[in-house]
């Protein structure tokens, strides 16, 4: 790039004058030089000064920040130099690059840092969902003209506040919440802020979670006796009779089924279609094989090669379950649908409860399921009646009658 020399006649100055390409933008840069003199009378001795060379020698070497420019110029003149040094040049990077982090604004830092940070180290469905998060809910409208520095634990509780507007559910929230405060995480390891001012960020008042339904085990046994191919039942039984999640059904190979158990060894990212380890190390636990489950996979085997991926797609190595979808009603009751696709594994997965109905105890429920915590099988996964609560109340019910049998005679009779 080409430095120029200009003169400004109303304030009688001289500048340094280049252009720049920042974004695809050209960028006009000027940087002051000094007043008119004798001594700088014509653009040839301005050429010739010290102040003029440093510049020109800068922008050469990559430079194009006119405020980074001054500093030098500035710096340089402080330490008495005719012109800047390797000193005076690192010294100024510093400083520019520390004031540019301290200026750092939200939407910059999430946009610029923080998502390509989750990119690389985050799974592609967990980045779409903050993705989601992030646009859904205007936070980059919501934090606008807010520096990263400047964010505080009020700024946090306003866009969860705002965010109830829509009738969203707890959960909801605090995934909001979550995802602010892996933001403020990596801002804090960056030194942009002393701590996460989402930690004491309170829920907003928002409803609870709408109830799901799950199939009981009636409903799974009519569902795999309508006529659905081998494939669509050996999927389906794995998720009614193994409680594997779909990523985890997705990227099954036939290798970690021995006959006996399935061995969750890869789950299948829904954005990408790439296989990652299994969620937890507890997710990574054998899972026994019932024998209908059993005869399921081995009808279905009998129709491959038996060996590669369990259920390969088309295009693809690993196949969309959630396009393998399946019609009809097993109930009659309207609550299938139409067609009832791949809800039906979450149903399923939750369906699971009828081993706990059976009278297997919760904890062996949850190592079934591969829960890392005992509250998240009880908690989502097991909705039965409270028999005790009910015997409670029948008890109570039992008592006011023997107490008040005139209230249950018939009064008519006279």
């Amino acid at each position: 790039m080409k430095v120029y020399v200009c003169y400004d006649k109303p304030s009688k100055t001289w500048y340094a004058r280049w252009r720049s390409v920042v974004d695809g933008k050209k960028k006009l840069n000027n940087v002051r030089l000094m007043h008119r003199s004798d001594r700088y009378h014509s653009k040839a001795d301005v050429r010739k000064s010290p102040e003029f060379k440093a510049i020109a020698r800068q922008v050469g070497d990559g430079l194009t920040d006119p405020k980074q420019a001054k500093l030098l110029l500035a710096v340089a003149e402080a330490r008495g130099k005719a012109r800047p040094d390797a000193a005076d040049t690192a010294l100024v990077e510093r400083v520019v690059s520390e004031d540019s982090a301290a200026n750092m604004m939200l939407g910059d830092f999430v946009d610029q840092v923080y998502f390509p940070f989750a990119e690389a180290s985050l799974r592609a469905k967990t980045v779409k969902e903050y993705h989601g998060i992030w646009k859904r809910n205007g936070m980059a409208e919501k934090t606008a003209g807010l520096r990263v520095s400047d964010f505080r634990t009020k700024h946090g509780a306003a866009i969860l506040e705002s965010i109830t507007a829509r009738d969203v559910s707890k959960t909801t929230l605090q995934h909001a919440k979550f995802f602010l405060s892996a933001v403020f995480v990596l801002a804090t390891n960056k030194g942009l802020c002393d701590s996460n001012p989402m930690e004491h960020v309170l829920l907003p008042k928002a409803r609870g979670s709408r109830e799901t339904y799950a199939y009981d085990l009636d409903e799974i046994l009519a569902t795999l006796n309508l006529p659905f191919e081998a494939k669509v039942k050996a999927a389906i039984g794995v998720a009614a009779f193994a409680a594997l999640r779909e990523s985890e059904i997705a990227g099954l190979h036939w290798d970690d089924y021995d006959g006996d158990s399935i061995t969750v060894r890869r789950s299948i990212d829904r954005v990408n279609g790439t296989p990652n380890p299994p969620k937890t190390i507890k997710s990574a636990a054998p899972v026994p094989v019932v024998p209908t489950l059993k005869r399921l996979l081995d009808a279905y085997k009998a129709t491959t090669l038996g060996e590669g991926a369990m259920f390969p797609g088309v295009r693809q190595t690993y196949a969309d379950l959630d396009k393998m979808a399946f019609a009809g009603d097993p109930t009659g009751s309207g609550r299938g649908g139409a067609e009832v696709g791949w809800m039906a594994r979450i149903q399923t997965r939750g369906g699971f409860e009828p081993v706990f109905q059976l009278g297997v105890d919760e904890l062996t429920v949850q190592r079934i399921l591969r829960h890392s915590k005992a509250t998240v099988t009880r908690e989502r996964y097991i909705k039965v009646k409270d028999e005790r609560a009910e015997q409670a109340m029948a008890t109570f019910e039992a008592a006011i009658a023997s107490k008040n049998e005139e209230l249950f005679c018939d009064c008519s009779v006279k």
